[in-house]
């Protein structure tokens, strides 16, 4: 990425602290791409507008609070694929209450950087819950980074990040989408459904995945479900040949991995309270209200996109 950006044009510093992760003859590559290194995080955060930080999850966090203070003025922050922008944001509410004027985003590169099938970036905008992480210059910015080096900005909603980009978790949002799509075909054009019964229905099967592995892992998910009787269930919904995801969902279930079962068979079931996530969001600021209402609310945001 750094590479692409300084052929680009663009004024480029790479801080690297671990030197050996590269040969010399591929940092000469580097140098010759007109990118500078230096293994000083304080040096390359006084340098320039963006900053993009392509670190693992906990490193991240670390790298944040100890160049915040040194950015230029109206810089923005940029995480890619290990950590959603909203967790460094919410684990230093207090430094960057210090620097209002940094933004924070992110520049995501999708796919590997450097392979063909690196085409976009995906950058965060506005949240779901209308909050603006950047300012809209600063969003410009992002965009015109991306698009200076040929690739297409996709900007979503910044907490989508990660299950629309990251290669694990838009794996299941692809699926799970092609579900829910599939349900909503069928229960409107076949079963004559309300939307409103059908929308209850998908809200009331994905809750109840999300809450079972976040309790119980995905062993005990596999323990606490009955595959067999979903098998069951989900066939009298195959009532169309073009049903091909769930044609392929029904041929995994029935061939599930043996290993993955004698793990199952193992695995404990914790305590799992299923609720509508977005509702209770609504009943803690509603009847706790205040501070109390919103640490609740920051602390699963951190859980959910870090862990």
């Amino acid at each position: 990425m750094a590479m692409e950006f300084a052929q680009a044009g663009h004024d480029v510093i790479l801080s690297e602290p671990h030197r050996n992760i590269l040969t010399e003859e591929m940092w000469k590559k580097v140098e010759e791409s007109g990118v500078k290194i230096t293994n000083n995080d304080i040096e390359a955060a006084k340098h320039g507008e963006l900053h993009i930080l392509y670190t693992p999850t906990d490193y991240t966090l670390e790298v944040v609070k100890n160049i915040l203070s040194h950015l230029p003025k109206d810089a923005i922050i940029l995480t890619t694929c290990n950590i959603c922008p909203v967790v460094p944001y919410h684990h230093l509410k207090y430094k960057f209450k210090e620097r209002s004027d940094i933004g924070i985003s992110s520049m995501h590169p999708g796919v590997y950087p450097g392979t063909p099938q690196h085409t976009y970036y995906i950058i965060g905008g506005t949240s779901l819950e209308g909050r603006e992480y950047i300012t809209k210059e600063q969003l410009k910015k992002c965009i015109q980074l991306a698009e200076s080096v040929n690739k297409k900005a996709h900007v979503v909603p910044i907490g989508a990040i990660c299950p629309t980009g990251n290669k694990g978790s838009s794996l299941v949002t692809a699926v799970a989408l092609a579900g829910i799509l599939d349900y909503y075909t069928i229960g409107t054009e076949v079963m004559k459904s309300p939307e409103n019964v059908i929308e209850r229905e998908v809200v009331m099967a994905l809750q109840t995945l999300a809450s079972i592995v976040e309790t119980s892992g995905i062993p005990g998910l596999l323990k606490a479900l009955d595959v067999e009787l979903i098998i069951k269930s989900a066939s009298f919904m195959y009532l169309k040949e073009e049903q091909k995801e769930l044609k392929a969902a029904l041929d995994i279930l029935s061939n599930l991995n043996d290993k993955l079962i004698e793990k199952s068979k193992n695995a404990k079931v914790n305590p799992t309270t299923l609720v509508a996530s977005q509702a209770l969001v609504n009943e803690l600021r509603n009847i706790i209200g205040g501070e109390a209402a919103e640490g609740a609310i920051k602390r699963s945001i951190k859980k959910l996109f870090m862990g």
